[in-house]
């Protein structure tokens, strides 16, 4: 687990294949405050351009924002987002609710699984 924000920050965008200029373009900060995230000399972006950077990076919101779980959003159905609704509609409602939804669908899964250990 990366425990620094601007590293968090800079394996991201490896991770995205992108440089710091175009994040700043893509989240509207200069790339010197980029890179003073990176270099340490301020703590974070603020909550919403830190959501706007982990979607622009394709990185998991919360990985970026405190090291927990991984960076790579994960892939579903061979990389095919499973809902009727698309992933980027998903990511436009508060993180909350994002999570709201996700702990539902954990406990669906459970209860599904608990109901059919042969399929485990």
């Amino acid at each position: 687990m990366v425990n620094n924000y601007g590293a968090r920050l800079a394996d991201a965008l490896q991770i995205a294949r992108k440089d710091r200029q175009e994040l700043a373009d893509a989240i509207g900060v200069s790339v010197q405050a980029v890179g003073q995230v990176i270099a340490g000399k301020t703590k974070a972006l603020t909550a919403e351009n830190s959501a706007l950077a982990a979607k622009f990076l394709g990185v998991d919101i919360f990985w970026l924002a405190t090291g927990i779980g991984h960076p790579k959003i994960a892939a579903k159905h061979s990389g095919q987002w499973p809902f009727s609704i698309s992933l980027e509609s998903f990511l436009e409602i508060p993180e909350a609710e994002q999570n709201r939804v996700g702990e539902y669908i954990e406990f669906c899964v459970r209860k599904w699984q608990a109901a059919h250990p042969e399929k485990k």
